[in-house]
């Protein structure tokens, strides 16, 4: 009897770490953004002054940005990736432009990111995550007159993520960036 528990113990304890393998994966997902900030440097260097070249800076809450991320797991903590963003409403996220009540802006984010998982289970993950990318803004007062298209750095810390399920969850990441202040979605490893 004893040599029948040796044993199982023996098959649990080497099969045990494939389950929660994360190495050589891959992952993509897809989420929702609200208050994104393509322009983070920038509203980082604002909220300092509290003020715009345009005077005292309104922040309106709209509409968010879509985004679509792949990562590679290098090792089972630590991922690196991509991901691209749209943002249909970016009026809040560069201020200068507050003083236009007309303005129509959309950007397109582009960035590198890395992902560090510091608690891990098989069906839930919390990880802290950094991206450094650029995003390219155009924007028109109204439709007659010339769009102005901005480029520039953009940037994202996430302080806090949590991720539910194995191969296919759900995930909620709160930081500030270029994926908002809260950053919500669905997500497939395989």
């Amino acid at each position: 009897m004893n040599r029948l528990i040796s044993k199982m113990i023996l098959m649990a304890t080497i099969a045990w770490p494939c389950l929660a393998q994360d190495q050589g994966r891959s992952e993509i997902s897809a989420s929702y953004s609200i208050l994104p900030s393509e322009n983070t440097l920038g509203n980082i260097w604002l909220g300092f002054s509290n003020k715009g070249p345009h005077g005292n800076r309104n922040l309106t809450v709209r509409r968010g940005a879509f985004f679509a991320t792949y990562k590679y797991f290098i090792t089972d903590r630590i991922a690196v990736g991509a991901a691209t963003g749209f943002n249909r409403y970016a009026n809040e996220s560069n201020f200068r432009y507050t003083d236009f009540t007309g303005l129509d802006a959309q950007t397109v984010t582009t960035a590198g990111e890395v992902t560090w998982i510091f608690f891990k289970k098989p069906a839930i993950k919390l990880y802290a995550m950094a991206g450094l990318g650029f995003y390219t803004m155009r924007a028109s007062v109204d439709n007659y007159h010339t769009a102005t298209t901005t480029n520039g750095a953009t940037m994202q810390i996430t302080p806090i993520g949590i991720r539910f399920g194995k191969k296919m969850g759900v995930f909620t990441e709160l930081g500030y960036g270029y994926k908002g202040i809260i950053n919500t979605g669905v997500h497939v490893k395989f």
